[in-house]
């Protein structure tokens, strides 16, 4: 019997994720996300320039869904841009994008 394992998919860059954010969820989220890296914001744009690499993070507001009467969630494209990291470095990332900016239902 072989042993044959599925490979991780390939991350094409940019990443494009639709999201219900606003950009003030969007900023707190960066905050926590990037706390640890040299980081510029501006507007809807966050930065981080490191030797060898750069990581570019849009944010671009989006009509709300409107789910009925009584519900509207906000809609963001969030563009994560990658230059100069390699693919495992990229999974590493996504990972922790994807766990800061998680919400739990309820």
């Amino acid at each position: 019997m072989s042993d044959i394992r599925k490979a991780d998919p390939p991350i094409c860059a940019p990443v494009v994720k639709e999201m219900a954010l606003t950009p003030a969820d969007f900023r707190r989220g960066l905050a926590v996300l990037l706390q640890e890296r040299a980081h510029s914001f501006d507007g809807g744009r966050a930065s981080v320039a490191e030797p060898g690499r750069a990581l570019t993070i849009d944010f671009l507001a989006k009509e709300p869904r409107v789910l009925g009467k009584l519900m509207v969630l906000p809609r963001a494209q969030v563009t994560i841009s990658f230059e100069g990291y390699g693919p495992d470095e990229m999974r590493a990332f996504l990972s922790e994008f994807d766990r800061v900016f998680q919400r739990a239902g309820g």
